[in-house]
């Protein structure tokens, strides 16, 4: 068993809007998107200890939560940063999508997670705001251990800063590891 650590560094899209004209990562590929975010982590871990693999991810809607809940099914303890306060959050990047129950399942996560695994950057509302959290994550996913960085990404949009492609070039750069990256418009012909 190898017991060196490994950090698990997360970003990805976030479930689409009712609005969203054209579909990126609508709900109906929630479980698939899930499965394979599954799928990844498990073959990371492989055969390490545990307790030495941490994930490391924001608490959108879609992928940064079903990342959690993915690494807290397996055993794997995770850390959460958000750029400013819960509720600020709620409204900017988990409600609005049907189905999911995802105010609930982000305050399930929230409230599960130890104060000292909890980071709030209080910031105010901005694409700044988001690329400053996203710093933060990579800063303290490389604290742990070697970063492996997981996405769920369409490789369009979102390129600016605080977006998941910006995040992306980031976290390659840092860590020299190709990030493992989830289409998830692959998904959508099987709906």
């Amino acid at each position: 068993m190898t017991i060196e650590p490994l950090s698990l560094l997360f970003t990805g899209h976030m479930v689409d809007l009712p609005s969203r004209e054209v579909p990126r990562f609508p709900p109906a590929i929630v479980a698939a998107v899930q499965g394979e975010i599954a799928t990844r982590v498990a073959y990371y871990v492989g055969k390490r200890d545990k307790g030495t693999v941490k994930g490391f991810a924001s608490l959108a809607r879609g992928g940064d939560i079903l990342f959690h809940e993915v690494c807290r099914e397996l055993g794997i303890g995770t850390v959460v940063v958000l750029p400013f306060a819960p509720h600020q959050f709620l409204t900017t990047s988990v409600e609005g999508a049907q189905g999911g129950n995802w105010q609930q399942r982000f305050r399930t996560i929230w409230d599960a997670t130890s104060s000292d695994a909890r980071y709030v950057l209080d910031l105010p509302i901005s694409d700044a705001a988001y690329a400053d959290c996203n710093d933060r994550l990579l800063a303290l996913a490389s604290t742990h251990g070697p970063v492996q960085l997981i996405a769920v990404w369409d490789g369009t949009g979102g390129d600016g800063p605080g977006g998941t492609g910006h995040f992306l070039a980031r976290a390659k750069q840092s860590s020299g590891r190709e990030p493992d990256i989830i289409d998830p418009t692959l998904f959508l012909a099987q709906h």
